[in-house]
Protein backbone atom coordinates (compact mmCIF):
# COMPACT_ATOMS: atom_id res chain seq x y z
CA UNK A 1 0.00 0.00 0.00
CA UNK A 2 2.83 2.73 1.02
CA UNK A 3 4.60 1.63 -2.40
CA UNK A 4 1.34 2.76 -4.37
CA UNK A 5 1.65 5.65 -2.20
CA UNK A 6 4.85 6.31 -3.04
CA UNK A 7 4.69 5.46 -6.75
CA UNK A 8 1.80 7.94 -7.38
CA UNK A 9 3.14 10.74 -5.65
CA UNK A 10 6.27 10.28 -7.91
CA UNK A 11 3.74 10.27 -11.20
CA UNK A 12 2.57 13.22 -9.74
CA UNK A 13 6.25 15.23 -8.96
CA UNK A 14 6.87 14.33 -12.27
CA UNK A 15 3.56 15.69 -14.04
CA UNK A 16 4.17 18.97 -12.64
CA UNK A 17 7.92 19.04 -12.77
CA UNK A 18 7.05 18.57 -16.94
CA UNK A 19 4.44 21.26 -16.75
CA UNK A 20 6.80 23.94 -14.88
CA UNK A 21 9.26 22.82 -17.38
CA UNK A 22 6.74 23.90 -20.57
CA UNK A 23 5.83 26.92 -18.72
CA UNK A 24 8.92 27.76 -18.53
CA UNK A 25 10.24 27.18 -22.15
CA UNK A 26 6.83 28.56 -23.37
CA UNK A 27 7.48 32.03 -21.02
CA UNK A 28 11.38 32.38 -22.46
CA UNK A 29 10.52 31.89 -26.02
CA UNK A 30 9.76 34.53 -28.11
CA UNK A 31 6.42 34.54 -29.33
CA UNK A 32 5.52 34.79 -33.32
CA UNK A 33 4.13 37.61 -34.80
CA UNK A 34 5.73 41.47 -35.00
CA UNK A 35 4.46 43.23 -32.12
CA UNK A 36 6.32 46.64 -34.11
CA UNK A 37 6.98 48.23 -37.50
CA UNK A 38 10.18 50.32 -38.51
CA UNK A 39 9.31 52.59 -41.01
CA UNK A 40 11.77 54.44 -42.49
CA UNK A 41 11.63 57.36 -44.85
CA UNK A 42 14.55 58.42 -47.31
CA UNK A 43 14.40 62.05 -46.99
CA UNK A 44 13.63 64.14 -49.92
CA UNK A 45 13.84 67.38 -48.22
CA UNK A 46 14.17 68.80 -44.52
CA UNK A 47 14.54 65.82 -42.67
CA UNK A 48 12.47 67.91 -39.28
CA UNK A 49 10.47 68.69 -41.37
CA UNK A 50 9.80 65.25 -42.23
CA UNK A 51 9.95 63.78 -38.80
CA UNK A 52 7.00 66.03 -37.41
CA UNK A 53 4.64 65.07 -40.23
CA UNK A 54 5.55 61.58 -40.17
CA UNK A 55 3.64 61.77 -36.55
CA UNK A 56 0.19 61.71 -38.74
CA UNK A 57 1.63 58.69 -40.97
CA UNK A 58 2.91 56.88 -37.49
CA UNK A 59 -0.94 57.33 -36.14
CA UNK A 60 -2.68 56.43 -39.38
CA UNK A 61 -0.74 53.13 -40.20
CA UNK A 62 -1.23 52.17 -36.57
CA UNK A 63 -4.87 51.87 -36.84
CA UNK A 64 -4.88 50.07 -39.69
CA UNK A 65 -1.98 47.48 -39.21
CA UNK A 66 -2.65 46.96 -35.27
CA UNK A 67 0.71 46.96 -34.37
CA UNK A 68 3.04 50.08 -33.23
CA UNK A 69 4.76 51.77 -35.90
CA UNK A 70 7.95 53.56 -35.53
CA UNK A 71 9.18 56.23 -38.11
CA UNK A 72 12.75 56.68 -38.66
CA UNK A 73 14.12 59.00 -40.89
CA UNK A 74 17.57 58.42 -41.67
CA UNK A 75 20.65 60.77 -43.06
CA UNK A 76 21.76 58.81 -45.85
CA UNK A 77 19.96 55.61 -48.04
CA UNK A 78 22.92 53.22 -46.82
CA UNK A 79 21.57 52.84 -43.40
CA UNK A 80 17.89 52.13 -44.75
CA UNK A 81 19.19 49.62 -46.57
CA UNK A 82 21.31 48.15 -43.90
CA UNK A 83 18.26 47.82 -41.77
CA UNK A 84 16.08 46.17 -44.37
CA UNK A 85 18.94 43.85 -44.77
CA UNK A 86 19.59 42.63 -40.50
CA UNK A 87 15.54 42.87 -40.23
CA UNK A 88 15.73 46.12 -38.15
CA UNK A 89 13.53 48.07 -41.08
CA UNK A 90 10.69 46.11 -42.13
CA UNK A 91 9.45 49.31 -44.26
CA UNK A 92 11.05 52.00 -46.22
CA UNK A 93 9.65 54.77 -48.21
CA UNK A 94 12.70 55.24 -51.07
CA UNK A 95 13.55 56.86 -53.81
CA UNK A 96 13.98 54.28 -57.24
CA UNK A 97 17.96 53.98 -56.95
CA UNK A 98 18.17 53.07 -53.43
CA UNK A 99 15.19 51.24 -53.47
CA UNK A 100 16.66 48.81 -56.44
CA UNK A 101 19.86 48.83 -54.39
CA UNK A 102 17.36 47.34 -51.19
CA UNK A 103 16.06 45.21 -53.56
CA UNK A 104 19.22 43.77 -54.31
CA UNK A 105 21.67 44.06 -52.08
CA UNK A 106 18.88 43.34 -48.99
CA UNK A 107 16.14 41.04 -50.42
CA UNK A 108 13.75 43.31 -50.28
CA UNK A 109 10.50 43.42 -51.45
CA UNK A 110 9.07 46.59 -53.84
CA UNK A 111 5.07 46.98 -53.25
CA UNK A 112 4.17 49.38 -54.33
CA UNK A 113 5.10 52.97 -56.75
CA UNK A 114 4.42 56.38 -56.30
CA UNK A 115 1.86 57.61 -59.27
CA UNK A 116 2.70 61.27 -59.60
CA UNK A 117 1.67 64.27 -61.70
CA UNK A 118 4.68 64.66 -64.21
CA UNK A 119 5.28 66.44 -67.67
CA UNK A 120 5.84 64.57 -70.97
CA UNK A 121 5.84 66.36 -74.05
CA UNK A 122 3.73 69.35 -73.70
CA UNK A 123 1.44 67.67 -71.18
CA UNK A 124 0.93 66.47 -67.66
CA UNK A 125 -0.23 63.38 -66.40
CA UNK A 126 -0.10 60.90 -63.50
CA UNK A 127 2.16 58.19 -64.08
CA UNK A 128 4.70 55.81 -61.99
CA UNK A 129 7.08 56.83 -64.52
CA UNK A 130 8.88 59.76 -66.29
CA UNK A 131 11.65 60.80 -68.86
CA UNK A 132 14.16 63.02 -68.96
CA UNK A 133 15.85 65.60 -71.76
CA UNK A 134 19.31 66.18 -72.91
CA UNK A 135 18.83 69.95 -73.86
CA UNK A 136 20.11 73.51 -75.55
CA UNK A 137 19.01 76.68 -75.88
CA UNK A 138 17.08 77.43 -78.78
CA UNK A 139 20.04 79.52 -80.36
CA UNK A 140 22.85 77.03 -80.33
CA UNK A 141 24.50 75.61 -83.00
CA UNK A 142 24.55 72.12 -82.04
CA UNK A 143 22.04 69.72 -83.31
CA UNK A 144 22.97 66.46 -81.77
CA UNK A 145 24.67 65.14 -78.97
CA UNK A 146 28.06 63.99 -81.44
CA UNK A 147 28.50 67.50 -81.54
CA UNK A 148 29.24 68.27 -78.26
CA UNK A 149 32.53 66.63 -77.92
CA UNK A 150 34.79 68.85 -75.72
CA UNK A 151 32.00 71.16 -75.11
CA UNK A 152 30.55 71.92 -71.37
CA UNK A 153 27.92 70.26 -69.70
CA UNK A 154 25.90 70.62 -66.49
CA UNK A 155 24.46 67.62 -64.51
CA UNK A 156 22.22 68.16 -61.32
CA UNK A 157 23.33 65.21 -59.27
CA UNK A 158 25.84 62.17 -59.53
CA UNK A 159 23.10 60.16 -57.42
CA UNK A 160 20.42 61.67 -59.93
CA UNK A 161 18.71 58.53 -62.02
CA UNK A 162 16.86 61.21 -64.42
CA UNK A 163 19.78 63.89 -64.13
CA UNK A 164 22.81 61.67 -64.80
CA UNK A 165 22.43 57.68 -64.82
CA UNK A 166 20.06 57.66 -67.49
CA UNK A 167 22.00 60.14 -69.76
CA UNK A 168 25.30 58.85 -69.39
CA UNK A 169 23.21 55.47 -70.22
CA UNK A 170 22.25 57.08 -73.22
CA UNK A 171 25.99 58.57 -74.15
CA UNK A 172 26.88 54.98 -73.94
CA UNK A 173 23.99 53.81 -76.46
CA UNK A 174 25.13 56.24 -79.07
CA UNK A 175 28.65 55.31 -78.76
CA UNK A 176 30.18 59.02 -77.12
CA UNK A 177 31.23 57.30 -74.32
CA UNK A 178 32.02 53.70 -73.06
CA UNK A 179 33.00 51.69 -69.82
CA UNK A 180 36.96 50.72 -69.25
CA UNK A 181 38.51 48.24 -67.27
CA UNK A 182 35.16 47.49 -65.91
CA UNK A 183 35.33 50.88 -64.08
CA UNK A 184 32.47 53.18 -64.33
CA UNK A 185 31.51 55.38 -67.22
CA UNK A 186 33.09 59.02 -66.84
CA UNK A 187 31.69 62.06 -68.74
CA UNK A 188 34.49 63.69 -68.60
CA UNK A 189 35.73 61.12 -71.69
CA UNK A 190 33.30 62.73 -74.08
CA UNK A 191 32.80 66.64 -72.57
CA UNK A 192 36.08 69.07 -71.69
CA UNK A 193 33.99 70.37 -68.50
CA UNK A 194 31.51 68.57 -66.04
CA UNK A 195 29.95 70.49 -63.61
CA UNK A 196 27.44 68.62 -61.04
CA UNK A 197 24.92 71.60 -60.08
CA UNK A 198 23.14 70.64 -57.04
CA UNK A 199 19.56 70.30 -59.23
CA UNK A 200 18.16 71.04 -62.15
CA UNK A 201 17.40 74.84 -61.62
CA UNK A 202 20.71 74.99 -60.78
CA UNK A 203 22.12 73.53 -64.70
CA UNK A 204 19.20 75.32 -66.08
CA UNK A 205 20.33 78.90 -65.02
CA UNK A 206 24.24 77.80 -66.07
CA UNK A 207 22.63 76.98 -69.61
CA UNK A 208 21.29 80.25 -69.74
CA UNK A 209 23.72 82.06 -68.61
CA UNK A 210 26.54 79.88 -71.41
CA UNK A 211 28.19 79.27 -68.62
CA UNK A 212 27.37 75.64 -70.07
CA UNK A 213 26.41 74.18 -73.75
CA UNK A 214 23.73 71.22 -72.92
CA UNK A 215 22.69 70.08 -69.61
CA UNK A 216 19.97 67.64 -68.59
CA UNK A 217 16.19 68.41 -67.69
CA UNK A 218 13.48 65.81 -66.19
CA UNK A 219 9.38 65.38 -66.36
CA UNK A 220 9.83 65.13 -62.70
CA UNK A 221 10.61 68.82 -61.82
CA UNK A 222 8.54 71.70 -61.03
CA UNK A 223 5.82 72.10 -63.84
CA UNK A 224 7.04 75.93 -64.30
CA UNK A 225 10.39 74.80 -64.56
CA UNK A 226 10.01 72.60 -67.04
CA UNK A 227 7.74 74.67 -69.34
CA UNK A 228 10.13 77.23 -68.87
CA UNK A 229 12.97 75.33 -69.48
CA UNK A 230 11.68 73.18 -72.30
CA UNK A 231 10.43 76.23 -74.07
CA UNK A 232 13.43 77.99 -74.62
CA UNK A 233 15.78 75.13 -75.68
CA UNK A 234 15.25 72.06 -78.11
CA UNK A 235 16.23 68.77 -76.70
CA UNK A 236 18.80 66.23 -78.24
CA UNK A 237 18.15 63.34 -76.79
CA UNK A 238 15.41 61.67 -74.01
CA UNK A 239 15.84 58.65 -72.37
CA UNK A 240 13.51 56.84 -69.81
CA UNK A 241 11.29 55.32 -68.83
CA UNK A 242 12.61 56.42 -65.38
CA UNK A 243 10.50 54.54 -62.19
CA UNK A 244 9.29 56.91 -59.52
CA UNK A 245 9.48 56.29 -55.35
CA UNK A 246 8.64 52.76 -53.89
CA UNK A 247 7.46 51.27 -51.14
CA UNK A 248 9.57 48.11 -49.87
CA UNK A 249 9.09 46.18 -47.27
CA UNK A 250 11.62 43.31 -45.82
CA UNK A 251 11.04 40.02 -47.65
CA UNK A 252 10.04 38.11 -44.56
CA UNK A 253 7.42 39.74 -43.34
CA UNK A 254 3.96 37.36 -43.00
CA UNK A 255 2.29 37.68 -46.07
CA UNK A 256 -1.00 38.87 -44.22
CA UNK A 257 1.22 41.50 -42.50
CA UNK A 258 2.66 42.66 -45.94
CA UNK A 259 -0.79 42.68 -47.45
CA UNK A 260 -2.25 45.42 -44.87
CA UNK A 261 0.59 47.48 -45.18
CA UNK A 262 -0.18 47.48 -48.92
CA UNK A 263 -3.32 48.29 -48.17
CA UNK A 264 -2.59 51.09 -45.58
CA UNK A 265 -0.51 52.81 -48.60
CA UNK A 266 -3.02 52.22 -51.07
CA UNK A 267 -5.56 54.20 -48.85
CA UNK A 268 -3.08 57.57 -48.57
CA UNK A 269 -4.14 57.67 -52.34
CA UNK A 270 -7.16 59.62 -51.39
CA UNK A 271 -7.37 63.14 -51.80
CA UNK A 272 -7.54 63.66 -48.06
CA UNK A 273 -4.22 62.40 -47.45
CA UNK A 274 -2.40 64.06 -50.35
CA UNK A 275 -1.09 66.94 -48.61
CA UNK A 276 0.35 64.45 -46.26
CA UNK A 277 2.18 62.55 -48.62
CA UNK A 278 3.34 65.40 -50.39
CA UNK A 279 5.43 66.65 -47.62
CA UNK A 280 6.70 63.07 -46.91
CA UNK A 281 7.26 61.46 -50.83
CA UNK A 282 7.36 64.17 -53.29
CA UNK A 283 5.47 67.70 -54.15
CA UNK A 284 4.50 65.48 -56.75
CA UNK A 285 2.46 63.06 -55.38
CA UNK A 286 -1.10 61.28 -55.82
CA UNK A 287 -1.08 58.07 -54.98
CA UNK A 288 0.57 54.71 -55.02
CA UNK A 289 -0.31 51.75 -57.65
CA UNK A 290 0.83 47.97 -56.93
CA UNK A 291 4.06 46.93 -58.94
CA UNK A 292 6.80 44.46 -58.84
CA UNK A 293 10.16 45.50 -59.27
CA UNK A 294 11.07 43.47 -62.62
CA UNK A 295 8.21 46.13 -63.72
CA UNK A 296 8.98 48.86 -62.00
CA UNK A 297 12.76 48.87 -61.78
CA UNK A 298 13.78 46.84 -64.79
CA UNK A 299 14.93 50.21 -67.08
CA UNK A 300 16.30 51.44 -63.86
CA UNK A 301 18.68 47.77 -63.88
CA UNK A 302 19.52 48.56 -67.07
CA UNK A 303 21.07 51.73 -66.92
CA UNK A 304 22.64 50.44 -63.97
CA UNK A 305 24.33 47.77 -65.77
CA UNK A 306 25.01 49.73 -68.82
CA UNK A 307 27.07 52.55 -66.77
CA UNK A 308 28.25 50.51 -63.47
CA UNK A 309 27.80 53.87 -61.66
CA UNK A 310 27.32 53.85 -57.95
CA UNK A 311 24.68 55.37 -55.58
CA UNK A 312 27.54 57.38 -53.87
Amino acid sequence: MEKRKILALSIVAAAIISAAAVFSLQTLTPRPGISKIILAIQPTQNPLDIAESSKSLKEFLEKRLGVQVEVYVPTDYAGVIEGLRFKNVHVALMGSWPAYLAVKNAGAELLLAEVRTVAMGDQKVNATYYYSYWIVLKDSPYKSLEELKGRRACFPSPISSSGYLAPMARLIELGLVSRRGGEPVDPREFFGEVIFGGGYGQCWEALRAGQVDVTVMAGDVSYELYTKAMGESRVLETQGPLPSHGVVVSQDLPDDLKQKIKDAFLELSKPEYRALMKRLVSALFIGFEPKTASDHLGSLQKYIEETGLQYT
